[in-house]
């Protein structure tokens, strides 16, 4: 982990293998571009699963890319990716939020809160609704990560991946490009107030998003020349002031305007944007067949501008 503002280099070895993993997915094919081009991963709840989708079209194309960048849920899902997992095993994963018994619930209009960021928060904050905590100790959310990911580190994994988290202890975002890759996830997807920061040494560490929703300066530090932002952010709407009751929804309301913010602010240093912006709130982790499926079909409408901007 270093901080952005360190002088430090950044760029996370590439070794060629795989991490150990109980499915062993084939190999993927390489971009046969010349250009070192990266992928950027933005955060957006459950409209990053649209991400996945993206990551099929560009398989099916042997697009591979070289670097993946992400936070928040682009992380998880870039990060997966980056460790061997391929695009259909990742929607399985998501499946699973979408068939929990909160999904259930939240359909049924089962009064449960609205902030919830992916599907390790839905199942940590189920154990917590059920009151199972009693059986679970240790963080949850880290445990799940750690079972999908072993303890496979950054700097050996094939695609060369990167992901950012925000350190409240000195205000600064940080960069992971090296160490275990289920701890820069964990840290990287530590979403206020609903999940607690994440430890790492002296840090304490939050979503990256808060400060930098679309890591592009990481990924060209990772030796990206070229990069390609699939956008899945809705622009921020009015809130009547009827909605701003308590400390809660301030709260909320404010750490949707620093997102907001953060995303518009680094779109422009793009070389391309897939703009895929479905309509789907952030925290509706029920819809992920419809999200894989439009991140897919926008993106292989892309094709030919991807192929143009990375050759």
């Amino acid at each position: 982990m270093i901080t952005k503002e360190s002088r430090q280099p950044a760029r996370g070895q590439r070794l060629d293998r795989r991490p150990v993993k109980k499915s062993q997915p084939g190999r993927l094919k390489r971009s046969s571009s010349g250009e070192k081009w990266g992928l950027v991963l933005m955060g957006g709840g459950a409209r990053g699963l649209a991400h996945i989708g993206v990551l099929k079209a560009l398989v099916e194309n042997d697009l591979t890319p070289p670097v993946i960048t992400g936070t928040s849920m682009g992380a998880i899902v870039g990060g997966l990716f980056s460790a061997g997992y391929l695009p259909t095993e990742i929607e399985a994963i998501a499946r699973e939020l979408g068939s929990s018994q909160i999904a259930r619930w939240r359909q049924s209009k089962f009064p449960i809160p609205d902030k919830l960021v992916d599907f390790f928060v839905f199942e940590s904050y189920q154990k917590k609704l059920l009151k199972r905590f009693g059986q679970e100790k240790g963080d949850v959310l880290e445990k799940s990560l750690r079972h999908l990911l072993g303890d496979v580190c950054l700097e050996e994994l094939s695609i060369c991946f990167g992901c950012n988290a925000v350190d409240l202890v000195s205000g600064r975002q940080v960069w992971f490009t090296s160490g275990p890759l289920y701890r820069a996830l964990r840290a990287s997807a530590a979403y206020p107030p609903l999940i607690e920061p994440a430890r790492w040494e002296r840090a304490f560490l939050v979503d990256g998003g808060l400060l930098n929703n679309v890591p592009i300066d990481l990924a060209r530090e990772l030796g990206a020349t070229k990069v390609i932002v699939p956008d899945v952010h809705r622009p921020l709407p009015r809130l009547p002031r009827t909605k701003l009751k308590s400390n809660l929804s301030l709260v909320s309301r404010l750490i949707q305007i620093v997102l907001a913010d953060s995303t518009e602010s680094q779109l422009p240093a793009a070389d391309l944007l897939i703009r895929i912006n479905p309509a789907v709130d952030t925290f509706d982790f029920t819809r992920t067949k419809y999200l894989v499926d439009f991140g897919q079909k926008v993106t292989l409408a892309s094709i030919k501008a991807i192929r143009k901007t990375i050759s």
